[in-house]
């Protein structure tokens, strides 16, 4: 008979520190100059996080809120405990 292990859970230290490393690496991806997206908030007990987007693209109609799904996707496959992605923009001016 075999016993199912439950999966322990990382400390929210160590998720936040990973989500801001993918992070980093996923930025240069999208080629948008002028740009910043970063972990804003992670809340370990339903396994979202909060990303806060500055800056854009001035010479095109793209923003970095456009890729958030790609984004969520990426995270998602690297993460095991990000359950949901949600963005802020940081207001301009």
């Amino acid at each position: 008979m075999s016993v199912l292990r439950r999966k322990r859970s990382r400390p929210q230290k160590d998720v936040e520190h990973q989500i801001r490393h993918e992070l980093a690496a996923i930025l240069p991806i999208l080629r948008i100059e002028e740009c910043a997206i970063e972990l804003q908030t992670f809340d370990a007990a339903s396994g979202t996080a909060v990303l806060l987007i500055k800056g854009g693209c001035a010479e095109c109609d793209c923003s970095p809120a456009t890729f958030i799904q790609g984004i969520e996707t990426q995270l998602k496959l690297k993460i095991s405990e990000l359950k949901a992605v949600l963005a802020t923009e940081a207001p301009t001016g």
